[in-house]
């Protein structure tokens, strides 16, 4: 796979990946007198990991090692991604509308932010049984999760429609960071595989589908790790398996898109957080990545259009700070633990 230069992203813009990039790539361990003290601050911000890996020797989850989930989201530059899809679903006002109404930002400001990132660093990199479980926790919540929005529509957290759009904003994110930040970013195939990954866990999340067969069951977890499993938020055509219908998808939701007081209260967060004063540099970094990474109609739905120059300085200064993090941090501890629980023996049977 070339990581030198690449025509254009999944996003459709240009990607450049410099002498940084490429630098950056060259340590994978991070730097180990900064690494602790870098992730130590990222843990205050989102979250500890819990992953109890010890416990199930020998479980692949729900991807498995190799897969394109883990080289993505295993990356410095899917933090700016996450922040960029929080940025997408802020400008659906049905999505944002459930936000505001039912989420607790406004008292625990960060627990949102940790509570997303746990759930896909769970389901990406936990093992079978803590992805199933994180996804009926999830699944817990959202039937509570109704209303009416400001414009008198209603809403609610189990309609398939808003179930797709905060996967695909999420989805469609983490490629566009993987592109424009990330030293080895996936291309042509490895790009649709990680579309349909990501799809296959997002429509777990459909009340429709019974998860107690893959809980209880090792054919059935094998059967829905091949793809073999009908989940009807994919069959029905609203969660896409390739980056060309991603794009698609994408356009479908646009005339729905906009920001109205609920979404400009959100916004206000997103760009100024609580987080902790040495991480605030880094984060302005990534935000204003994110936002220079909008294509044009998510940045006029949003009403964060910049110019192009201005857009450059902010890429620019996003991918300083996020190989500076890539050097310094290496891969996500995360992956390491996975990689290890899925390549170490399950203990024997007792008989």
């Amino acid at each position: 796979m070339s990581t030198t230069t690449r025509p254009r992203s999944r996003g459709g813009s240009r990607t450049r990946i410099g002498p940084g990039r490429r630098l950056a790539g060259l340590t994978p361990q991070g730097l180990p007198g900064t690494r602790t003290a870098v992730r130590r601050v990222l843990g205050r911000m989102f979250g500890p990991s819990k992953l109890d890996f010890e416990r199930y020797d020998g479980d692949t989850g729900l991807l498995g090692p190799g897969c394109a989930s883990w080289q993505v989201i295993a990356e410095p530059a899917a933090i700016a991604g996450g922040l960029r899809g929080l940025l997408l679903q802020v400008a659906h006002p049905l999505a944002m509308a459930g936000v505001h109404d039912h989420s607790a930002f406004r008292e625990d400001p960060l627990g949102r932010l940790q509570r997303t990132s746990a759930y896909i660093t769970t389901t990406t990199f936990g093992s079978t049984q803590e992805a199933l479980r994180v996804t009926r926790i999830v699944r817990g919540v959202h039937p509570r999760v109704h209303g009416t929005a400001p414009d008198g529509r209603r809403y609610s957290a189990d309609d398939p429609d808003l179930l797709a759009w905060v996967s695909i904003a999420l989805t469609s994110s983490f490629l566009v960071a993987d592109g424009r930040w990330s030293p080895h970013p996936v291309t042509d195939g490895r790009a649709d595989a990680f579309v349909a990954e990501q799809s296959g866990i997002a429509a777990l999340l459909d009340p429709r589908v019974d998860l107690t067969p893959f809980e209880h069951d090792e054919a059935a977890r094998d059967a829905l790790r091949r793809g073999e499993v009908e989940l009807p938020l994919i069959t029905d055509g609203l969660l896409p398996t390739t980056v060309d219908g991603l794009r698609r998808r994408l356009a479908d939701y646009v005339p729905d898109l906009g920001i109205n007081h609920q979404g400009r209260e959100a916004l206000s967060f997103l760009r100024r957080p609580p987080i902790p004063r040495v991480a605030r540099g880094g984060y302005r970094a990534m935000f204003g990545g994110a936002v220079a990474s909008l294509h044009g109609p998510e940045a006029r739905a949003l009403d964060l259009e910049v110019g192009r120059t201005r857009a450059r300085a902010l890429d620019t200064r996003a991918s300083a700070f996020l190989t500076t993090m890539r050097l310094t941090t290496g891969v996500s501890p995360a992956l390491e633990l996975a990689e290890g629980r899925a390549t170490r023996q399950s203990p024997p049977l007792d008989t």
